[in-house]
């Protein structure tokens, strides 16, 4: 008897332990897997935010003035939904707007419960992006009067000259040659940045000039600024516009462009100019601009250039500010401005924005 006890006993015993791990399993499993479905919702949420973010940058393109608001174009999108808050400031002439994308799961939560009560309304998950856009009103006047016109920093080597005015967002290193002046740290332009173009409408002036081809998105780069030369009975003229999506790079050999350069897309690009390469007109870009010249007294630049990032100027190369070609650009092509993200971040800890 005392042997069939003691086998009684430690088969409840293994019974015992073996319910005990079989839950343990069955719990962990289910632990996991819902763990599993809420980070797949909150990256779910977190995309709708972003597409709450797009929606924004849509409208706002769209209309200008599209008025604040809260919870603005709430649209539903696969399991979930998004919408947007806009508040808006005009007051530096240039148009601020602070957009607060919210992406939630599942679709048809109510967000104003989950504002007011997250733990007892039917979201799962909600994700929070704050994005900060700007456009100017107008294209600054200095925007046409500069050789060089920078948000970053601009560096000018000893054997670069300069000749035309500089402004920068940042600092700048090296002088401009005299009567000339330079001016760093430009309220303007170290707050708001490089005045975003609209590249869609630079784009099809490119396409028109048969320049820019889209179907494979390949520039052909003419030699000459003019498409139409002043003339009296067109004293302006008007630039060839020469679009290229993604960095332009002109390096060694005689290569001359020209025209105005506008190197945009979805991407922000940079551009180089090196060697005996020479842009007749003006370069603009949202990236860096890097002018490396070879010997003599090579002009790299004649007409100007517009940067988004950091200008850099070393070895022998020259710029000559040209005014006839920035009037041309501004009296002729009349580009507009368009909507830019300034900053981006996300509110709040995602893994704290999960419902148990």
């Amino acid at each position: 008897m005392n042997k069939k006890g003691t086998a009684l006993f430690f088969t409840l015993l293994i019974v015992v332990v073996l319910t005990i791990l079989g839950a343990t399993i069955v719990l962990r499993s289910i632990s996991e897997s819902r763990l599993a479905q809420r980070s797949l919702e909150s990256t779910q949420a977190f995309w709708l935010a972003e597409a709450g973010v797009n929606r924004a940058l849509k409208e706002l393109k769209g209309d200008h003035h599209l008025a604040a608001g809260n919870n603005l174009f709430p649209t539903s999108l696969g399991a979930g939904q998004y919408n947007f808050d806009l508040t808006t400031d005009d007051s530096s002439g240039v148009w601020n707007y602070t957009v607060k994308a919210r992406g939630f799961i599942p679709n048809g939560c109510n967000e104003d419960v989950w504002d007011n009560d997250p733990q007892n309304c039917n979201c799962h998950v909600v994700r929070t992006i704050q994005v900060v856009m700007n456009e100017y009103e107008n294209i600054p006047p200095g925007f046409y009067d500069n050789a060089i016109y920078s948000a970053g920093n601009v560096s000018i080597g000893s054997n670069c000259p300069v000749n035309g005015n500089a402004i920068s967002g940042g600092t700048i290193t090296g002088t401009v040659e005299s009567p000339w002046t330079q001016t760093s740290n430009e309220p303007t332009l170290h707050e708001e940045g490089l005045p975003l173009l609209d590249f869609a409408q630079l784009r099809q002036k490119s396409i028109d000039q048969g320049w820019y081809n889209p179907n494979t998105n390949v520039t052909t780069y003419p030699t000459s600024f003019w498409n139409v030369a002043p003339s009296p009975a067109h004293p302006i003229g008007t630039p060839n516009v020469v679009f290229v999506n993604g960095n332009f790079d002109i390096v060694g050999g005689k290569q001359v462009v020209g025209g105005f350069v506008v190197v945009g897309g979805d991407t922000i690009y940079n551009a180089e100019i090196g060697g005996n390469a020479r842009v007749d007109g003006c370069v603009y870009t949202r990236g860096d601009i890097w002018l490396h010249g070879g010997g003599g007294n090579i002009v790299n630049v004649d007409g100007g250039i517009w940067a988004g990032g950091t200008v850099l100027l070393n070895g022998n190369e020259q710029i000559d500010y040209n005014q006839d070609y920035m009037n041309a650009i501004r009296e002729s092509l009349h580009p507009n401005t368009d909507v830019q993200m300034k900053t981006w971040r996300e509110k709040g800890n995602p893994y704290n924005n999960l419902n148990p």
